[in-house]
């Protein structure tokens, strides 16, 4: 006798998937309609709330959620058996990388099993984390890392510190010390301590190449996603570094985009942050091509910040805005799009820090397999090659290391910089 064969899943498909506030009382029911097997067609969701009772003992939504799927065709369709989290969205209801203010029961719950989330104890002291964390190697220190969760408020504060050490000394730093300092930044930035972004800010502001010097390729890879993780409330020290002229183009830029992703993120207000990305464009910033430029265009891509894109194509008719890093096809793909995807593309792709040996695994110091992160990026390349390059992660850089403002190694006559830097 033959062993049965599993049922294949004829689409289109149907689910249906429950929240609740806790996991008792369901509030809010989303269906989705998975058109094809094909990851690129995209779903179609429903959703229904209610502020009180049971959905689930709804018989006229009962009734919406048959007409919905028959509507859709759907041929297979499968229902949770149990609540599965809070209905209220992360990044939209409340901000990405917190806790649902609404809903503590799911705080330290995992909403598919309903038991409770268990740290993994610590096998290493504070002290051996931060010994650790400062030694240079090809490996990443795992154990530490892992560790380190269970010791936070022991941590923080030697942290901070080392921070501290490495501002004041930006180009003269130990190599030990200058891991630390990038160790800092995202354990920090995983724990959204707000004490650490004056560091941040102070960080990004150095003028010449001392943020580089500090934090190498980290800058440009995840510079706007560490400042935005430890946002304290206050967008001035961000505005402030965007205006600096004496910072790095490159910091500056980071502060730009770190602005749109704390919108993303539904930290700050996003129509705030499309108000002054309007009037940098109009006239906060200096009328000369920078890297600054660059990232408003992107920014602004990332934001879906519509009313900024006629002041980006009088940019580019400037010659401020390069037409490689972000295109006039770009806009407009953007503009014909449907509203929203752009931003979501954002909360999936740069969302805050949540483990930082997987955040920093693509830093060049550690052995790779070859080939291993091309293939990564050429898969996701061509997963997504209808969005805008900006949100495509960047590539490793290897070789030897080219000054930003020494000549492009392309042949082409211009700055590193200005050509094919990051």
């Amino acid at each position: 006798m033959k062993p049965s064969q599993p049922k294949r899943t004829q689409y289109p498909a149907g689910t249906l998937i429950a929240h609740g506030p806790d996991n008792t009382r369901a509030t809010k029911l989303v269906a989705t309609v998975i058109q094809s097997a094909n990851p690129q067609k995209e779903n179609i969701l429903h959703r229904w709330l209610i502020s009180d009772g049971e959905i689930r003992h709804d018989p006229t939504i009962a009734r919406e959620i048959a007409e919905f799927f028959k509507r859709h065709g759907v041929k297979d369709a499968i229902a949770s058996d149990r609540i599965l989290g809070c209905p209220h969205e992360e990044g939209i209801d409340y901000p990405m990388g917190r806790t649902c203010p609404r809903c503590p029961y799911w705080a330290n719950v995992d909403r598919f099993t309903h038991e409770p989330i268990r740290r993994p104890a610590p096998t290493r002291s504070p002290e051996q984390i931060l010994a650790e964390l400062a030694v240079v190697r090809d490996r990443q220190p795992l154990e530490a890392l892992a560790s380190a969760d269970a010791h936070r408020a022991a941590l923080v504060e030697p942290l901070l510190h080392a921070l501290e050490r490495g501002l004041a000394n930006p180009s003269g730093l130990p190599e030990g010390e200058g891991l630390l300092f990038s160790y800092a930044t995202y354990l920090l930035a995983k724990w959204r301590e707000p004490r650490a972004y004056p560091y941040f800010i102070r960080w990004l502001s150095l003028p010449g190449e001392g943020a580089f010097e500090l934090g190498g390729d980290t800058v440009t890879d995840d510079g706007h996603r560490l400042l935005a993780s430890v946002f304290d409330g206050d967008l001035e020290p961000i505005k402030q570094l965007i205006l600096n002229r004496a910072a790095n183009e490159y910091g500056r830029g980071q502060a730009v985009q770190s602005l749109a992703l704390l919108a993303v993120w539904a930290e700050v207000p996003r129509e705030s942050v499309e108000d002054y990305f309007l009037w940098l464009a109009r006239e906060g910033l200096e009328r000369e091509f920078n890297h600054v430029w660059n990232n408003l265009a992107a920014a602004c891509l990332d934001l879906e910040a519509l009313r900024v894109f006629p002041e980006l194509r009088r940019a580019y008719e400037a010659g401020l805005i390069e037409n490689g890093f972000v295109s006039l096809k770009n806009l407009a793909e953007v503009e014909s799009g449907p509203r929203g995807k752009w931003i979501a593309q954002q909360r999936e792709w740069h969302p805050p820090i949540a483990d930082v040996a997987e955040a920093t695994g693509w830093w060049q110091c550690f052995k790779h397999e070859p080939g291993a992160k091309a293939s990564r990026l050429a898969d996701l390349a061509r997963d997504d090659a209808t969005l805008p390059p900006t949100i495509l992660p960047q590539p490793v850089r290897t070789g030897p290391k080219v000054g930003r403002n020494e000549p492009c190694p392309c042949g082409s006559g211009k700055k590193y910089k200005k050509c094919c830097g990051p």
